[in-house]
């Protein structure tokens, strides 16, 4: 990357996946590039087109965001990256699920010749991941989610007026992610086996028919008292797919195949190659309404820390008495959520602000005015065009 800074506005090409049906976060993460930055940011969505009209000559500096799987033609076509290597520019890419595929993405972030690295992965895990792979590049740590804006000194019942102790959603996730992946499903499981006997009015589930998105989950928290969580992300690094292929062809053929039978099976040998142990955006989201954390212990990124912002809850649920009866205590809960908001929320630190001033500072050290022409005119077209294709599409028409 080159040294030189520029305070001037450059224009930036974000390619993202925008569609309106995304998760929330994806689509926050990619508003905020494009509304806080101080440059110009144009999006791009390349999903399921070829290379056409678009001419990366007319921007400074080109970025791939996370919500595209740079080594899918379905999500970034072969065309798109082969002009992207050709491009001099500035490049940057956004990466998430940095469990998987790692040797095929690193060779495609090498051939497209990014510079910049936005990984979720601690600092001693990127260099030792990526390192020997992408020798170069300027590896710049991120988080995989933010404060959302729209949550940010929102008036939220006090704990003594929520119905539901603990609520919980979760899904379970594949057996080749690794103990860590499983901890999503299992804290919520040992908690709804222990509800009863406590008296404890819960509303947990890991059913996909019973998730929850948008308003319909921001309502949800406002009416628990507590909900639980775990770090996000695997404990597995699978650099070929090799795991997640065996895996997934086990359990086809033996669908009532346990964690337990599948581990000894598969993971053992492979388990704690990654340490990607993260926060996860949840986190934020149960801090601005000020529900309760009942969580595993993980690092999560340094954001939050035991007894202070959270219940820390054995996996081996030993403590959950002592969990519950801090659960009952009104002040206690208050003290405890009040202390997230200060420190996470109203404090800015992990504010989706924070994360573009980051991103401005990457650009302003490695962009400089590229362009060929102020009014990107190819992009226009392209945008056009991609409208009628996707019309066409809808229609059914070749």
């Amino acid at each position: 990357m080159s040294s030189h800074a520029d305070t001037e506005r450059l224009s930036i090409l974000l390619l993202c996946d925008d569609n309106p049906r995304a998760a929330s976060t994806i689509l926050e993460h990619i508003g905020a590039l494009k509304r806080l930055s101080r440059h110009r940011v144009r999006t791009f969505n390349p999903r399921r087109l070829s290379h056409r009209f678009l001419d990366f000559d007319e921007f400074d500096a080109v970025v791939i965001h996370y919500s595209l799987l740079c080594i899918s033609d379905d999500f970034l076509h072969h065309t798109f990256r082969e002009s992207l290597a050709r491009y001099r520019g500035l490049k940057v890419q956004f990466i998430q699920d940095e469990y998987r595929w790692i040797d095929e993405i690193t060779g495609a972030i090498r051939d497209m010749g990014v510079h910049a690295l936005f990984t979720c992965l601690p600092e001693d895990e990127a260099q030792r991941v990526y390192g020997p792979r992408l020798p170069g590049v300027t590896l710049v740590p991120t988080l995989t989610g933010y404060v959302p804006e729209s949550l940010v000194g929102c008036n939220v019942p006090p704990p003594r007026e929520r119905p539901i102790d603990i609520g919980y959603r979760a899904r379970k996730l594949p057996y080749w992610l690794g103990d860590l992946g499983q901890n999503k499903y299992l804290i919520g499981k040992g908690i709804l086996d222990r509800a009863d006997r406590y008296g404890l009015r819960c509303d947990i589930s890991w059913r996909e028919e019973d998730r929850m998105y948008g308003r319909r989950w921001i309502e949800f928290l406002e009416k628990c008292r507590a909900t639980l969580g775990s770090g996000s992300g695997s404990s597995i690094a699978d650099y070929d797919g090799s795991i997640q292929r065996n895996v997934d062809g086990y359990v086809k053929q033996h669908p009532d195949a346990t964690y337990e039978v599948v581990r000894e099976k598969f993971l053992r040998p492979h388990e704690g190659t990654l340490g990607l142990d993260v926060i996860s955006p949840r986190i934020f989201e149960g801090i601005a309404l000020r529900t309760a954390l009942v969580l595993f212990h993980s690092p999560y990124s340094g954001v939050i820390r035991p007894g202070e912002h959270y219940l820390p809850l054995a996996e081996d649920f030993s403590n959950f008495d002592e969990i519950v009866a801090e659960l009952r205590d009104d002040r206690l809960v208050t003290e405890l959520t009040d202390r997230a908001y200060r420190d996470v929320i109203a404090s800015g630190r992990y504010s989706f602000r924070e994360l573009v001033r980051q991103f401005d500072a990457v650009v302003d050290a490695g962009a400089h005015h590229n362009a060929r022409r102020r009014l990107p005119l190819g992009y226009v077209v392209a945008r056009l065009d991609r409208t009628q294709q996707m019309f066409r599409v809808r229609l059914g028409l070749p």
